[in-house]
Order: C-alpha cells, then sequence, then structure tokens
C-alpha cells in the first residue's frame, strides 16, 4: 500500500513514499519551508520513528492544539498513558491525511478522510477507534461543528467489526503449542512473559504494565497471587498462576543479581522502570512462533486461547461460569449473571491441571524429585503403619475367637453343674 511515511528529504524516503514525491512534484507548493501537498488519496503507513519528525514540522500553534486536546482528555477520564499514546498518534496520522492544518479543516476534508479510513486496510476495530478519536477531537477543536461538519453524521461506526486476524481452533494455542514455545525460547525474561500471560490470561498491555508489587509468591504452596487493574474495564482483578511462580521469582533473582530490577516485571531494556515497548513485544512473539510453531501468532492468542480453556472447564461444569468471567476480567455484556471471583475454585484448579513442560529446569526438577521421595517414604511408612495395624487385628480377631470359646465352654459347665445339683 503506498501512503507517505515521511518527509525528510527525498533520498530518505522509502520506495513507496518516492513515488508519491514523484507523482505530486508538479502540484507541490511550499510555505515557511514545509512542503504542502493535496490530501493524499491512501491511508498513510509510517516507518518507527517517522512520525515525530512529522511532529517536529509542525507549527507551534498545531503543536499546542494537540498538546491541550491530551490535556482535554485526561482531565475527561482517560487515565491510561497507552491510550493518550494512540489519541495522539492518530491524530497526527489524520493531520497528515490532510496536508492542511486542522484549524482549516471543511465538511469535504471530513468526508474525503473518512472515505479514506473506510477503505484502508485497517482492522475494522482501529477503524471504529479513530472515527471514534476524531469525532470528539472536532467536536473539542471547533465550537460550531455541529454547523461545520453536518452535526457529524457522516461518522459512523462499523456496526459488527471483524477482526482482521481470524481466531479459530487452528490458530489458538493449545497445551503442546505453549511447550513447544518454551522450548525454544532461551531468555528467561520471555519464558516468564509467555507463561504469566498465558496461564493469567492477561490482556498483552497487563502482562507488559505488571509491577512486581502486584505479585504475592506462593500464596498456597507454588501458587501465587496476581492483582491487576484493566485500563480497559477501569476496575481491578485478582488471578492466579502456578507454573509460572518458578519463572517468575528467577526472572526476580535474576534482576536483582544483574542490578537490573525496577518498577515493572517486564521492563523495557534501556529504562529498567518503564514497562518493554508493544512493538518489542509483538516482533519478539512473531519471530518465537513462526521458529517454534511454523506459523505466525499474535500475543493476544495467549490470552484468548486461555480464555477458551476456562471456559470449556466451565461448560464442562469444572468450574463456575462466572469464575471464568471473572479470572478473563470481561465485561458485563458478555454474561447476565455475575459472582465474585472463587478464588479457591481458581487455585484447585490450577493444582489439578497438568503441565508437561519438557524444559523443565533443573533447580525445579531437583525440588519435584525431592518432593516425590518425601512422598515415597512417607507413603513406606504408611505402608507400614498399615501392615502393622492388619496384624493388630488379626491378633485381636484371635484373642476374640479364643475369648467366645472360653465362654461356650464355661457355659457348658454351669450347665452341667446345674443338672447335678438337681438330681
Amino acid at each position: 500500500m503506498l501512503g507517505w511515511e515521511t518527509i525528510y528529504g527525498v533520498e530518505n524516503l522509502s520506495p513507496a513514499i518516492a513515488q508519491w514525491d514523484a507523482f505530486f512534484q508538479h502540484r507541490k507548493v511550499f510555505k515557511e519551508g514545509w512542503p504542502l501537498y493535496i490530501m493524499l488519496k491512501l491511508y498513510p503507513t509510517f516507518r518507527k520513528g517517522e512520525i515525530e519528525g512529522f511532529y517536529n514540522k509542525l507549527s507551534k500553534t498545531e503543536k499546542g492544539i494537540i498538546s491541550d486536546y491530551l490535556v482535554y482528555r485526561k482531565a475527561r477520564g482517560c487515565g491510561s498513558e497507552e491510550k493518550l499514546k494512540d489519541i495522539r498518534r492518530y491524530l497526527l496520522h489524520l493531520r497528515f491525511l490532510l496536508q492542511k492544518e486542522f484549524k482549516e479543516m471543511n465538511l469535504k476534508d471530513l468526508r474525503n478522510t473518512l472515505a479514506i479510513i473506510n477503505s484502508s486496510r485497517l482492522s475494522d476495530y482501529v477503524k471504529n477507534t479513530i472515527k471514534t478519536d476524531l469525532k470528539n477531537f472536532l467536536k473539542y477543536l471547533f465550537s460550531d461543528w455541529s454547523l461545520r461538519f453536518s452535526n457529524l453524521e457522516d461518522i459512523k461506526l462499523i456496526s459488527k467489526p471483524k477482526r482482521k486476524r481470524e481466531i479459530n481452533h487452528q490458530t489458538i494455542f493449545q497445551k503442546d503449542d505453549i511447550e513447544r514455545m518454551m522450548r525454544h525460547e532461551t531468555k528467561m525474561f520471555w519464558k516468564a512473559f509467555v507463561l504469566t500471560q498465558y496461564e493469567a490470561g492477561l490482556r498483552t498491555i497487563e502482562t507488559r504494565t505488571l509491577k512486581w508489587d502486584d505479585i504475592k509468591f506462593n500464596v498456597d504452596g507454588d501458587i501465587s497471587e496476581v492483582n491487576i487493574f484493566s485500563t480497559k474495564t477501569k476496575e481491578n482483578r485478582t488471578v492466579f498462576v502456578k507454573e509460572a511462580t518458578f519463572y517468575l521469582k528467577k526472572l526476580q533473582e535474576e534482576q536483582e543479581n544483574l542490578k537490573k530490577k525496577g518498577i515493572y516485571v517486564f521492563h523495557a531494556i534501556n529504562d529498567m522502570n518503564q514497562p518493554i515497548g508493544k512493538d518489542n513485544v509483538s516482533k519478539w512473539f512473531r519471530t518465537l512462533t513462526q521458529k517454534a510453531l511454523g506459523r505466525e501468532g499474535w500475543n493476544y492468542l495467549l490470552r484468548h486461547s486461555r480464555g477458551t480453556e476456562l471456559y470449556r472447564l466451565a461448560k464442562q461444569g469444572k468450574i463456575a461460569k462466572d469464575t471464568a468471567i471473572e479470572f478473563m476480567g470481561h465485561g458485563e455484556d458478555m454474561s447476565k449473571t455475575y459472582t465474585n471471583l472463587d478464588a479457591n475454585e481458581i487455585k484447585e484448579m490450577l493444582k489439578n491441571q497438568v503441565y508437561k513442560l519438557e524444559d523443565l529446569p533443573e533447580e525445579k526438577k531437583h525440588e519435584l524429585e525431592g518432593e516425590i521421595d518425601k512422598l515415597k517414604k512417607s507413603n513406606i511408612t504408611q505402608q507400614d503403619e498399615i501392615t502393622n495395624l492388619k496384624a493388630e487385628v488379626k491378633r485381636f480377631l484371635r484373642a476374640s475367637e479364643r475369648m467366645e470359646y472360653l465362654t461356650a465352654e464355661i457355659e457348658k459347665y454351669r450347665a452341667l453343674s446345674s443338672e447335678k445339683e438337681i438330681y
């Protein structure tokens, strides 16, 4: 797909951008050293960092509009930094698409913009998000928005959005897929990431922003408690992990030894007090799944696969459906009835589930082997006690039989004695 990505000079443009540049050369005008073009015909695509090059070329006034709008959104309750970053990025996309200042936008520009969004290769969900953000922005920027943009009636969301990447029984992960990923992954950081997101059924952003203070290790044997605040539902929930406990503790130990432990469990490469970037996570996971499974996957599938597993257990009557809903942090629109999370039920489920991770570390193997030896010794002791108890029971039974015999003999003697007294 062709689209302008940045303007750093033609020699630095991507081939797609260079084609656009050549095509529009005869229609170029200049204003304050910045090249302006007619409105683009395709939704723009950007390489990493290129959007900032475009932002830096904007006027002080337009930078101020964007900055003030983000403050306004934050004041209106948008507390997620990730969401604010998305809003800013989409605004810059739209500004780049317009090729004119926001204040100069008219109804025709809006309709052209909507047409480009609708025909783009963006997913339905992203299209809806961009349209919603655009609508809110126009209402904020223009006091006469109703008159200027025909009451914004042209902004229509997709009523039944479809996922760009289909999720079905062929794409969701099975237990053996998780095992293969764990075998292929060599770094403790990413091993812990895979199992934590999968076992806790977390959204990717919830995994990336997980803090060490959110985890209570070994609340019940190997089971650890993870407290999550969802930026999507604005609610707290508590989930539990079992197999991830070992990897999280090893990661904590590794970070402490290297003096690289920060606020976040999965921190950024160059900043211990910032979460790992979503681009880094996406790229790593695509590479891992391609190598381990022979197909490309995306992180959300870890959560979806876990959810599928939990709802299957609910259908089988092994856990309550409401427990699955609460564990996954799903919204009210997914079920009519809700109850509080049954922590004991989830912990019992974790105790009973079996993971066959062939890459089980030596330390964990020794720990499990030690527990098995204890159980065996305990079993032997119990068997000895059972054998001794059986012997005691036999002795008791024999003594009981002897007592019955003696009692019978005494009764016979008494009977004979009574007959002699009569005669």
